[in-house]
């Protein structure tokens, strides 16, 4: 049979203070409370260890016969079974002082336990936003290329009356170099140009030596004729490469005060052109161009 133990309500108090620092979380009053308990129990010992040592210490000083052999006296236990020197009482606010400090480690081990559950928590919806992100990426990519394939499907053929135009001045071997809208940068006295971006181009319109005179060399292709949209005017342009954020192909010189500024052209911000490449057979194989403006074919 077990013989009770009065401990002066210490477990009860322990008890109590894992209760509150758990905050109705019983598994981890649990664990608090085991954790206290082995804690206050090696305080206990280290306490027993302490005043046993000074006790021997004090002896040793006053009986130097209680020292044999280098090794401190070790005071024998009384037939009663108690120490033969009893603990003087702590004082009251050394109590107080040690109840603090309990109560505070129970707080910081449930602040360290809420702290780790917050990071769990933030890196699982750090890692679902990820998914999410990649999800909505792909979606976008497919969105894309889905609308690129409308676009490409739908681009109208060259109109009737462009093709007779190029058949009256001798052209053949006609291909559709780009089809775009018109930039700022497009339509503007400052920049002059109608850009042609590498990665927008359709079908190859170089011979292989004028490929290597504008691409690789950089060299400028002068008096280019260009066909504008009204159909009632040829315009000398100069086909030149340009190195930009990406690497293009330009129509300069007369692109802006001869092509933009005409006014039967209807060129502006948003409009959608088609630039076409044919050539020349009885003139040595000239380039030349033709721009269809498919608002007014519309």
């Amino acid at each position: 049979m077990m013989i009770p133990v009065d401990d002066g309500g210490s477990f009860e108090r322990l008890a109590r203070e894992a209760d509150e620092a758990a905050k109705g979380n019983e598994e981890l009053k649990e664990r608090l409370l085991t954790e206290r308990i082995v804690r206050e129990f090696a305080y206990r010992l280290v306490e027993v260890r302490a005043a046993a040592a000074a006790r021997a210490s004090n002896k040793t000083k006053n009986d130097p016969s209680c020292c044999l052999w280098g090794f401190d006296h070790v005071p024998k236990r009384s037939r009663s079974g108690s120490c033969s020197h009893s603990k003087p009482p702590q004082p009251q606010a050394d109590h107080d002082h040690d109840h603090r400090n309990k109560k505070r480690c129970f707080d910081q081990i449930h602040t360290t336990t809420s702290s780790n559950n917050n990071n769990i928590i933030v890196q699982e919806q750090k890692q679902r936003r990820k998914i999410t992100t990649k999800a909505n990426i792909n979606k976008n990519k497919n969105r894309t290329a889905a609308s690129a394939s409308q676009v490409i499907v739908a681009r109208p053929e060259m109109p009737e009356r462009f093709k007779n135009k190029i058949e009256e001045m001798g052209g053949s071997k006609v291909v559709r170099v780009i089809q775009k809208q018109l930039f700022w940068c497009d339509t503007t006295n400052q920049n002059n140009r109608l850009s042609i971006p590498f990665k927008q181009i359709e079908n190859n319109f170089l011979e292989p030596e004028e490929k290597q005179w504008v691409v690789d060399r950089e060299k400028p292709i002068e008096n280019v004729k260009l066909i504008e949209p009204c159909l009632n005017k040829v315009t000398d342009v100069t086909l030149k490469k340009w190195k930009m954020s990406s690497t293009t192909l330009n129509l300069i010189t007369t692109w802006h005060k001869e092509v933009v500024c005409n006014a039967a052209n209807q060129l502006q911000i948003g409009s959608t052109v088609q630039l076409y490449a044919f050539r020349l057979a009885h003139n040595n194989n000239e380039l030349c161009f033709a721009l269809v403006n498919l608002d007014l074919v519309n």
